[in-house]
């Protein structure tokens, strides 16, 4: 009995980014290269890029370098470059050879590399900028076959033959012990972090024993085998939005989406493929951040229409956390809180800015005999209802949360009267008293 997999919809996560960028899933089907819906692994653009003009020998991995897409060919020894709209653009063709895994670690891309032809050094890392230029490489004990940046500042690297391991190195190259040590499986491809990241998936080719070949899932924590799929001689895999996992292998196998709950798969194409990359093929340009005063001062009543700012379509944030990952913007209207802070971003195709702080202050006319007014409110903490009397008229009062969001509002024209609270949660609230040239707030307890 699989376990069950809580789903992570990337598409509730990219609908959280920008409307501008244009995450895909591709694999290598050679001669082409295959765009996949990145939630349910529809196929997209069965050939997005062609390397037959290039005669390509045996492509195996792809990965997206800036704004660029490198391809690896393991037999042609090169490394093959293209731009974001699949033209191609130069090629890295010399101190390389059998190369096969290549990926982002850091700010550099490292290569797997097993072989000493065209000046290559052998069994190591290969190491280059983003511009390709060669950076040196690592040695390496055995022939490596890929490697993943897991996001800490450790790298995974997978191996085959007698030295099949996942090995632990740091961002120098330094090695810090394996993670699936020697003798568990024999022959590990592509690997991925899982969603939760908490786990590594590795693409197994080769039969060990009990653990046959096949989609293995490794505890992070310890390397143990914490699931397994019997899915023949696997090369490569990517999880899905949905909770799927696309795999790929051999002639017949092609391209499959595995129901890791079920065991259940589904066949895209039956032809050989090769690794998958998820690709952002129109990444955001960052706007210019907007501009105003970082101290800016209004009378009561005012709103969050109110702050100047250049331009004036921005969205505002009570926090800056909210504002970097655009989330919980304030609603229109939202009245603005003395001494707050708040953020605003513009968006410009689909991209945010970097958030503008503004700091504000709110002075009322004649406002200083109210500060000796005498507002009582009854009880605090209250359940359900308050009750006030004050010892200056009143003509409204509104109550409002910690973000200066309107809840409650009513006009009235008296000393005394109730408030109602029973549709507010539990928490900290705001009351605002106005009346003839000034106000007053106190805040409340909702138990």
């Amino acid at each position: 009995m699989k376990k069950f997999y809580i789903i992570f919809s990337l598409f509730t996560i990219l609908s959280a980014l920008t409307t501008r960028a244009q995450v895909v899933i591709a694999v290598i089907n050679e001669p082409n290269i295959v765009l996949l819906d990145p939630f349910d692994g529809t196929i997209l653009n069965p050939s997005f890029i062609d390397l037959t003009p290039l005669s390509q020998g045996q492509p195996k991995a792809i990965v997206q370098v800036g704004n660029q897409i490198w391809i690896s060919d393991q037999t042609a020894d090169r490394i093959d470059r293209f731009d974001l709209s699949g033209t191609y653009v130069s090629t890295i063709d010399t101190g390389l050879d059998n190369i096969k895994g290549l990926n982002v670690i850091g700010e550099e891309v490292w290569v797997t590399n097993a072989g000493t032809n065209n000046g290559a050094p052998g069994n190591a890392i290969v190491r280059y900028d983003f511009q390709g230029n060669a950076l040196g490489n690592f040695t390496t004990v055995g022939s490596s076959f890929d490697v993943i940046d897991t996001g800490n500042g450790e790298v995974y690297i997978s191996y085959i033959s007698n030295d099949s391991r996942i090995e632990r190195r740091d961002y120098q190259g330094n090695v810090l012990g394996d993670l699936v040590p020697t003798g568990v499986v024999t022959f590990i491809q592509q690997m991925v972090l899982a969603p939760d990241a908490n786990t590594v998936f590795a693409a197994v080719f080769s039969n060990n024993g009990a653990n046959i070949a096949g989609l293995y899932e490794f505890s992070r924590t310890d390397g143990a085998i914490v699931d397994f799929w019997q899915e023949g001689s696997l090369r490569g895999l990517m999880p899905l939005g949905n909770g799927q996992i696309l795999l790929s292998a051999g002639t017949n196998y092609g391209v499959k989406i595995l129901d890791p709950v079920s065991g259940n798969t589904t066949q895209l194409w039956p032809e050989s493929s090769q690794y998958f990359a998820r690709l952002n093929l129109s990444p955001c340009s960052t706007p210019p951040t907007p501009v105003g005063a970082a101290n800016q001062s209004f009378n009561a009543g005012a709103t969050i229409e109110d702050i100047v700012v250049d331009p004036t379509d921005v969205i505002w944030f009570a926090t800056e956390s909210d504002a970097l990952n655009n989330s919980n913007p304030l609603a229109a209207g939202t009245e603005l809180i003395d001494n707050a802070t708040y953020y605003a971003i513009q968006v410009v195709d689909g991209c945010p800015s970097l958030p503008l702080a503004v700091t504000v202050t709110i002075s009322v006319l004649s406002n200083a005999d109210w500060d000796v007014v005498k507002i009582i409110l009854s009880p605090n903490p209250v359940k359900d209802y308050v009750d006030f009397s004050t010892s200056k008229f009143i003509y409204n009062y509104l109550v409002y949360n910690s973000l200066g969001q309107k809840l409650l509002e009513e006009n009235l024209n008296g000393l005394e009267g109730r408030i109602d609270l029973r549709t507010l949660n539990s928490g900290i609230y705001f009351i605002r008293f106005s009346g003839e040239n000034g106000h007053k707030t106190l805040a409340i307890i909702r138990q």
